[in-house]
Parts: C-alpha cells; sequence; structure tokens
C-alpha cells in the first residue's frame, strides 16, 4: 500500500450548505483516521482559520480566495468570471500538481466545466462522466452517468462502460458484469442510441462481461456491478433512490417510537437495523468521482453533513491510492476503433 505522505487532497471550503463549517468539521473527522494527509483548504482563510483544532493545524495549508462560486451561478459565466473563487484556484492547484485530489460540495455544472477546461479529459474520452457506488443486496454497483450528460451517444455509452469497467476493478470488483439501463431487457426496447451502444460493447473487449439490458427495480439487486446510462435518467434514478432511503428510514423511526412494544421490538432488532440503516443511508456513499477527467475530482453533496463530507475524502483518497486514470488509459488502448 502506498502511503498517505504521498498523497494531499485539495478542498473547496466555500462550497454546497453550511460551508465552511461542515468542510472544516468534514476534515478533521477524516484526519482521525488519515492523520498523515495534508490538506490544502481554498477559501476566505478569515472564516476558516478559527475553526480549526489545534491538534489537526499542521495538517492544514490554507490559501485565501476572495470569491466563491454560487449555486445559481451558471457555468458559462464562471468561466469568465470569478477567477479568485475557491473551486477555480484548488482546480488550478491540482493542474500543477498531480498527486493531489479535489473534493467540492460546490456546483455541480461549474465544477464539471472548470475541470475540463483547467484540467482536460484523457485521451479518446469525449464526455466525462459523474460515477458513484451504489449499495445492492450483494455489496455495492458502480453507476455512471449520474448527472453530467442528459444527452449522449452510442460513443459515450461505449466510453462510459470502459470507464466504469476500470473503476470497479479498482474496487476490488473482478471481471465486473457490465449493463445498460434501460425501460427493458429485450434487445429492442429504448432508444437507438442505448441499442447501438450495446453492439459497440459486445463488440468491444467487454463483450463476455456484458449481460444486456436492466431495468431500474434490478439496480440493487446485484444482477450488474456496472450500471450506464445518460447523465439525465442517472440523476433521477440517484435521486428516487435516495428518496425512497429517506422515507425508510424516517417512517421506521415512527413505527419503532409509536409505542411500548415497539420500542422493545427495536432493542430486539436494533443490531440489524443499525446494519441495515447503515447501508441504506446515502451519506456512507457520499464523494462521486468525475471520470474521465485528468485528475481526480470528487464531487460531495451540497447538503451532505461533515461526517458525509469525511467519506467524499476518503474516497478521494482511494481513488488517489487505486489510481484509476491509469487504468482507464490502458483499456481504452484495447478499443482503437472509438473515435473512428
Amino acid at each position: 500500500m502506498i502511503s498517505n505522505n504521498n498523497f494531499s487532497i485539495a478542498v473547496d471550503a466555500m462550497g454546497g450548505d453550511n460551508s465552511p463549517n461542515k468542510v472544516i468539521e468534514g476534515c478533521e473527522i477524516f484526519l482521525e483516521s488519515n492523520i498523515n494527509t495534508k490538506l490544502i483548504i481554498f477559501g476566505d482563510q478569515n472564516l476558516i482559520k478559527n475553526k480549526i483544532k489545534k491538534k489537526y493545524f499542521n495538517n492544514f495549508m490554507i490559501i485565501h480566495c476572495s470569491e466563491k462560486i454560487l449555486d445559481n451561478d451558471k457555468p458559462s459565466s464562471v468561466l469568465r468570471s470569478k477567477k479568485d473563487s475557491s473551486m477555480r484556484k484548488a482546480l488550478e492547484y491540482l493542474k500543477d500538481n498531480p498527486n493531489v485530489g479535489f473534493v467540492s460540495s460546490g456546483n455541480t455544472g461549474a465544477m464539471m466545466a472548470l475541470s475540463k477546461i483547467l484540467l482536460g479529459t484523457l485521451n479518446n474520452i469525449e464526455r466525462p462522466a459523474i460515477c458513484s457506488m451504489i449499495p445492492t443486496t450483494n455489496n455495492f454497483c458502480v453507476m455512471l452517468d449520474l448527472g453530467a450528460n442528459k444527452d449522449c451517444n452510442e460513443k459515450h455509452i461505449l466510453q462510459f462502460s470502459i470507464m466504469g469497467d476500470a473503476f470497479a476493478k479498482i474496487n476490488n470488483i473482478q471481471n465486473p458484469k457490465i449493463a445498460i439501463l434501460n425501460i427493458g431487457t429485450e434487445e429492442i426496447k429504448g432508444k437507438e442510441y442505448l441499442q447501438d451502444g450495446a453492439n459497440l460493447i459486445n463488440d468491444s473487449f467487454l463483450k463476455d462481461n456484458f449481460i444486456g439490458f436492466i431495468e431500474p427495480d434490478d439496480i440493487t439487486t446485484g444482477k450488474a456491478d456496472v450500471i450506464v446510462t445518460d447523465g439525465f435518467t442517472g440523476n433521477i434514478a440517484l435521486k428516487s433512490a435516495e428518496g425512497i432511503s429517506k422515507f425508510m428510514t424516517t417512517n421506521f423511526q415512527n413505527i419503532f417510537t409509536k409505542n411500548i412494544l415497539n420500542n422493545i421490538a427495536y432493542l430486539i432488532l436494533k443490531k440489524d437495523l443499525s446494519k441495515f440503516s447503515k447501508k441504506m443511508n446515502p451519506s456512507n456513499y457520499n464523494g462521486a468521482i468525475f471520470l474521465g477527467i485528468n485528475g481526480i475530482v470528487i464531487k460531495s453533496h451540497g447538503s451532505a453533513n461533515a461526517k458525509a463530507f469525511s467519506q467524499a475524502l476518503n474516497n478521494c483518497l482511494d481513488f488517489l491510492k487505486g489510481n484509476v486514470n491509469n487504468l482507464i488509459i490502458q483499456e481504452f488502448k484495447l478499443v482503437n476503433f472509438i473515435n473512428e
């Protein structure tokens, strides 16, 4: 295993809800188990420096930024303005320091646009994709795109499949089963670009592990290890799953606090319910990676709390160690026809 001393993480302290408070607290939670990692914090130093606990002060380097990108800022305007924003400065730092990752809870569109302009994409990748791990009955699966590209074509579906395959492998899933999310499993179902994308996968080195189309009710069954879709569909699926998780958690709480008998039932089932709750909690999977960007760029949920933000930092460090981009580059060498 590579020592944490070799890696640092650039952090946008100003993005998302309740920042920089939740960001600094999340950083300190992360440092409890990663004390050798250096965190470069970008933001308003007057709001940041007094929030850092003394015992962690040596782990932080603060780079002052006079501006921040707001959630309602349009990506096109961000590219032209706010040159001293915490997000932009952190990504510029990343460009000059390849062993550094980046985490932000800020504006997703602006973050993707700046990443593409400042860092560029890996060779042969036309569209980077947002990728995350989704809990399943067996363990978890990898799903992409979760919001970067509302419109896709068959080449993008193949590219997402290759990136997802590499990402699954660095997360210890060997020979990952790949599927395309669709409205049915039959070959004639769905939009034409999905059918054409399936044909491209079947003509690639991924063909032996491609299981075809799956429907949304199979996302969490473990039938597929990598699930590929366009960003519009993927984002709706992800947010629907998060909503169902919150619905179930709230209703379980209401049931077990209803009366004394239900309280007793809760005490009997407490251990198993705790495991179930942990598996269902979206915070434990916070931190999606921008696959295809020439760097490790992690998007934390804007409403993530400090604990969830610390998970995004953990993901960033793991992806730096796993060197997922190198594996993606190697796999793309196997599909020279992709841009023909």
